[in-house]
């Protein structure tokens, strides 16, 4: 009777938890000792974004792979370092674009951040895993030319709809830095979009 109800008092925290809001889900991660059933529910709904957000980092589908393992890795090992000073796709997406940096520098000791990779150009056209139209792709390829700082901010800010004062939480960077190093990013990519076309 009382795994019974144990059973049951679970399906029903499990469900309340699929109704919070994100808010709501970060004050849960922040008032309660990290569940597996919270955690569980931060999988659920932030396992497929960090996915593609660390996609579009790493091109690599493998690579993406690993990063987004390592990712809901640390967020259930770290869990009670969250501390609500930010929102909790933004801490989440902060230690995704981390493992990211790490993966990359474990996989290319010798990257360099600042420049361009036009490496993961040529890759994206053998991935099986990528699909899209030709447009999609052109610019899938433009963007590996962009510095990585340059990639995150335009990904972030173009396609993960992040607001200048999330990405500044993420990253450490002045929004004004961070509204120069998009409009750059949008510049070379009409330019690299223009060759490409």
């Amino acid at each position: 009777m009382i795994i019974q109800t144990s059973i049951v008092n679970e399906k029903n925290d499990a469900s309340r938890l699929t109704l919070l809001s994100e808010d709501e889900l970060a004050n849960e991660l922040l008032t309660n000792k990290p569940s597996r059933i919270l955690f569980a529910e931060i999988v659920r709904r932030y396992q497929k974004q960090v996915y593609y957000h660390v996609r579009n980092l790493l091109v690599s589908h493998d690579d993406a792979d690993d990063a987004t393992q390592n990712t809901l890795i640390k967020i259930w090992q770290h869990a009670e370092q969250f501390k609500g000073e930010s929102k909790l796709r933004t801490w989440i997406y902060r230690i995704a674009t981390n493992e990211s940096i790490n993966l990359l520098r474990k996989r290319k000791p010798s990257i360099d951040f600042n420049e361009a990779q036009p490496e993961m150009a040529d890759m994206i056209a053998s991935d099986v895993y990528l699909s899209g139209d030709d447009i999609s792709l052109k610019l899938q390829r433009a963007i590996c030319y962009l510095p990585f700082k340059q990639k995150l901010v335009f990904f972030l800010r173009y396609f993960e709809d992040l607001s200048y004062e999330e990405i500044a939480d993420l990253t450490s960077t002045s929004e004004s830095a961070l509204r120069a190093s998009y409009h750059h990013a949008v510049k070379k990519l009409e330019i690299y979009l223009g060759v490409l076309g």
